[in-house]
């Protein structure tokens, strides 16, 4: 039995780390875990849970995943613009995952914070997933 996790964070990669707004216009990197001495703004694939979703003969799992914003421009614009580009590419989409269906994915919340140095904020977006294997 497998609920697909691997297969959900390569198509957010994917999805993230291809598209040139993200990557170009913002200057952002794609980091499942981040670099050391990485630059500003920078997106991370964050922490998921997943619980059982599956039928008597697929396997499936509803998966939250969080996606973290990192930036030092002076206030919150880049972080608030970088995370609603994560909201268009994720929000109802349709990404490809071998060996999985997405069924859905739907945006949760989304948060900007001050971190503690009062320079970087830190911006957290969260969807939901619900993937059906592919029998």
């Amino acid at each position: 039995m497998t609920i697909g996790l691997f297969a959900l964070q390569t198509a957010i990669y994917s999805a993230l780390s291809g598209d040139s707004t993200i990557t170009s216009t913002f200057g952002a990197g794609v980091y499942d875990d981040t670099p050391e001495n990485s630059t500003f703004p920078f997106v991370v694939i964050g922490e998921d849970t997943t619980t059982e979703y599956g039928t008597a003969d697929v396997d499936g799992g509803s998966t939250t995943v969080t996606i973290h914003v990192w930036s030092q421009y002076k206030g919150s614009k880049e972080a608030k613009n970088i995370i609603d580009r994560v909201h268009t590419l994720l929000h109802d989409s349709s990404l490809s995952q071998t060996g999985f269906n997405l069924v859905n994915m739907r945006y949760e919340f989304s948060d900007v914070l001050r971190d503690p140095d009062g320079v970087t904020r830190h911006g957290i977006i969260r969807f939901r997933a619900i993937t059906l294997g592919t029998s």
